[in-house]
């Protein structure tokens, strides 16, 4: 464990691995930050424990005398299937290790703070230039980071800045499920009770439940590879290691067939005032599209309705249907910065050329996320 400290007072305590982290404390900053299951300790545990790459943990930790106010999830990473897709996308040679806060998997990175403790943020951001110092980084930043302020406030310091992709959100504060589709024309509400119709005839009904980790891996790899993507993208380990680390916040979906067959699954996870659909899944040897994806995604957000859940991650790609239910896009940022002046020029052109050639490409496939 490495102390250093930074500007306004704080201490920034970088540490090596989600052992050296107390599981309670930081989830419970993570929530009160507002973050989501992608910046838990159990996603760092799945992580960790089954990279997809080859990372060193560098995670910083802000303090307010002896309370933790803010964390940010790091790590060096020095092979990245999908760091290296978007650094061929934006004609960049990567020239060593990048310390990036945090993961390309996830929906969210970057720092958060306690809502008191907001300048926290500056600490930690000051932090992570330091620990890439430290570490040798060719280049340090964040990726999927919100617009806001904080990628105004990385922007004027001089970061290089592109939208990378685009997730979308959905407000589920409703007091029914009918409150809800009130709000869409008869015409929508039609259709998607069509849909539902013609796949209950079919015999397959929408459960709210995770399949076994066999079952999930096999069908989020089915349409990874039917996309044409690596799978080294979403490895089974790791995949393997999500299953298990997030079950006390899974609340996935699966689609299962007369004979009792999953044939479909959206992995979901509830943490603090978010629910994240992260991966959909379908079985591609028996289904040629993937019907149940409106009804799932319509099942998914009356779920959380019933369950209090003010705030749906559909996360991203498949951009229609999302917005058929009322999501909004949500642009995610990449930045990144470097201490080498014609280093910080070549980070500025190529991250220019990645929002005007690359931004919303995903390396797994629109119909995966």
């Amino acid at each position: 464990m490495t102390i250093t400290d930074v500007v306004g007072g704080r201490r920034v305590e970088v540490v090596r691995g989600v052992a050296d982290l107390d599981r309670e404390v930081w989830n419970a900053v993570v929530r009160a930050a507002g973050g989501s299951v992608f910046h838990s300790w159990e996603w760092l545990a799945a992580f960790e424990e089954a990279p997809p790459g080859v990372f060193e943990p560098a995670h910083q930790l802000a303090y307010d005398g002896d309370r933790l106010v803010g964390v940010c999830p790091a790590y060096l990473v020095h092979h990245c299937p999908r760091l290296e897709r978007i650094a061929e996308t934006a004609g960049i040679d990567l020239g060593g290790p990048v310390l990036l806060a945090h993961s390309l998997a996830a929906f969210a990175g970057g720092p958060l703070a306690l809502p008191e403790h907001l300048d926290a943020l500056d600490a930690l951001i000051s932090g992570l230039a330091d620990t890439a110092a430290a570490l040798g980084a060719w280049a340090w930043g964040a990726v999927n980071l919100p617009a806001g302020r904080l990628v105004g406030r990385l922007i004027g310091a001089g970061y290089a800045a592109a939208r990378l992709n685009t997730t979308y959100l959905l407000d589920t504060r409703h007091a029914t499920v009918e409150d809800y589709w009130s709000t869409f024309r008869s015409k929508h509400r039609r259709e998607l009770q069509r849909e539902r119709r013609v796949l209950t005839q079919s015999g397959v009904r929408i459960t709210e439940s995770a399949p076994d980790a066999d079952t999930h891996v096999r069908l989020v790899h089915g349409v990874v590879a039917d996309h044409g993507a690596s799978l080294d993208v979403l490895p089974e380990d790791f995949l393997r290691a999500l299953h298990r680390h997030l079950a006390p916040h899974d609340r996935s979906l699966t689609a299962i067939d007369l004979s009792g067959d999953a044939i479909a699954v959206f992995a979901a996870y509830d943490f603090g005032s978010e629910r994240s659909l992260w991966l959909a899944g379908l079985d591609v040897d028996r289904l040629d599209s993937f019907g149940p994806y409106r009804p799932m995604v319509a099942t998914a957000v009356e779920s959380a309705i019933t369950a209090g859940v003010p705030l749906v991650n559909l996360g991203r790609g498949n951009p229609a249907p999302k917005r058929r239910v009322g999501a909004v896009a949500a642009p995610l940022y990449l930045a990144l910065a470097t201490t080498d002046r014609p280093r910080t020029a070549l980070l500025h052109a190529a991250l220019r050329r990645l929002e005007r050639d690359g931004a919303d490409h995903d390396d797994v496939g629109d119909g995966c996320c």
